[in-house]
């Protein structure tokens, strides 16, 4: 490349500084275009239904305090997520879309919301990706500018995730209380599906009893059926007189 192109290439920079402005940031290493498939971690929590994920946060907030307690060390006032650790959690944790799973605030965001200093929350956000209660990737994005008119890519918020690496007890620990409530539904509904197909066979004519409960056996439906059918026709002769009821004893004959 000749002196002339290059000088073209660094020719907005050095306007820049001699205008007393600043040269925007470069961007940061191990940074990835907004549109790269490893900058795409977003994914829906619990199928976006707001009343599980709901939970869902609650029960991560729960085993991230859980895991910073247990993990204290013997003189240390803090756990290894330590009070802003859990606090950032909180704000990023209110901050994710439940259908889509979109979480990527600007840093001055959490900033103000948490109302800690940039390197607190720098620092708390390492602690939770390094314990696994957070996936952080940096991303960038096209300028769309000229070589000569200013700098190709730009540095954008950072992509979050969670609980994507969570050592294998904390795991199991978050599914149990997750899935708690799940399995109770789901007990809850099976009962409730089965009491109304008992509801709607003692409903049903004794007639269709057969059919109704041995569907896979016709021969013995049949059977059952006739049997049930047998004994409507006995009611039926009951209710019309044909067979009166016996007079009660010290009635006169």
């Amino acid at each position: 490349m000749s002196a002339h192109a290059i000088g073209e290439l660094v020719g907005w920079q050095v306007q820049k500084l001699e205008r007393g402005e600043r040269i925007a940031d470069r961007v940061r290493r191990e940074s990835y275009d907004e549109n790269d498939r490893r900058a795409q971690i977003f994914r829906p929590i619990c199928g976006g239904r707001t009343a599980d994920a709901l939970r869902w946060r609650d029960k991560l907030l729960q085993v991230a305090r859980e895991y910073n307690t247990l993990h204290k060390c013997k003189g240390e006032r803090e756990g290894p997520l330590g009070s802003n650790g859990l606090w950032v959690l909180e704000i990023l944790l209110s901050l994710v879309d439940f259908a889509s799973g979109r979480c990527d605030p600007a840093l001055d965001t959490i900033c103000a919301k948490a109302k800690l200093a940039r390197a607190t929350v720098v620092r708390a956000i390492d602690a939770l990706q390094d314990h696994g209660f957070l996936q952080k990737v940096r991303r960038t994005r096209k300028t769309g500018m000229a070589p000569t008119e200013g700098p190709q890519r730009q540095q954008i918020s950072n992509a979050y995730a969670f609980a994507v690496a969570l050592k294998d007890k904390v795991r199991q620990r978050f599914q149990q209380l997750v899935g708690g409530r799940k399995r109770a539904r789901e007990i809850r509904e099976a009962k409730e599906q089965a009491a109304q197909a008992r509801a709607e066979a003692l409903a049903a004519p004794t007639s269709r009893l057969g059919s109704m409960l041995l569907p896979g056996d016709p021969k013995l439906a049949r059977e059952l059926d006739r049997l049930g059918a047998h004994f409507e026709a006995q009611t039926a002769s009951s209710a019309n007189r044909e067979y009166p009821a016996l007079e009660s004893k010290g009635e006169k004959e």
